[in-house]
């Protein structure tokens, strides 16, 4: 699944470039930021809640926050199809009151390699970042091919059902590679929104499934 990413978007022309999505993707990537955990400030929850009311789309919410808690209180009113925070602010899935109905990830940051698979058992989803995160249009990193194998590895030789999703520097050179990899779902921001919305991600959705 291509999941368009909201945060490398014009913000003054959101409605604008979402329009060519509106029906065609099932899920958006939303970015919540704190000025904290990373430098960047993105969305409050009344932009968040207007796209969900204008177009219906599923919300990934994606907390890069120090405090997961305070935001996904702040953010309740929002139906979240998946949420994900960062396993970098060192707090356990059970310490936290997860939004209602969501799917749970966490996301591991570039330099992040130990991974507790006690953990991984918790989970509906893994966040692999391609970039270190705070701003949208970084460059890939290409430690995250050994990074999505080793979740791949971990999945496989443990059990878990958890999806890998790669967020950050995706686009129409890697998200092959990725998949044979092993992730599943691609978190595409510049590579959807930087020309056309809609020819981008119908190309994207293509090449991940194979039609090419």
């Amino acid at each position: 699944m291509i999941l368009p990413s909201i945060l490398s978007t014009s913000h003054l022309r959101l409605k604008e470039k979402l329009e060519p999505l509106r029906g065609l993707a099932e899920v958006i990537h939303v970015d919540i930021e704190d000025g904290v955990f990373v430098p960047n400030l993105s969305f409050g929850p009344k932009i968040i809640e207007e796209i969900y009311n204008e177009f219906g789309f599923g919300m990934d919410i994606h907390y890069m926050v120090k405090d997961p808690q305070r935001f996904f209180d702040l953010f309740n009113a929002i139906p979240h199809k998946m949420v994900s925070y960062h396993i970098e602010t060192g707090i356990d899935p059970d310490e936290l009151d997860f939004p209602k109905g969501a799917e749970i990830g966490l996301a591991f940051n570039p330099d992040t390699k130990e991974v507790d698979p006690n953990v991984l058992s918790k989970l509906d989803f893994v966040v692999v970042m391609g970039v270190y995160p705070g701003f949208g249009g970084a460059s890939f990193e290409e430690s995250t091919y050994d990074s999505v194998i080793m979740f791949n590895t971990l999945r496989a030789d443990n059990g878990y059902d958890f999806d890998i999703m790669v967020d950050g520097g995706v686009g129409k050179d890697n998200i092959l590679r990725l998949k044979n990899c092993g992730a599943d779902h691609f978190v595409a921001g510049s590579g959807v929104f930087r020309d056309d919305p809609r020819k981008s991600f119908l190309e994207l959705n293509n090449i991940s499934d194979g039609n090419v």
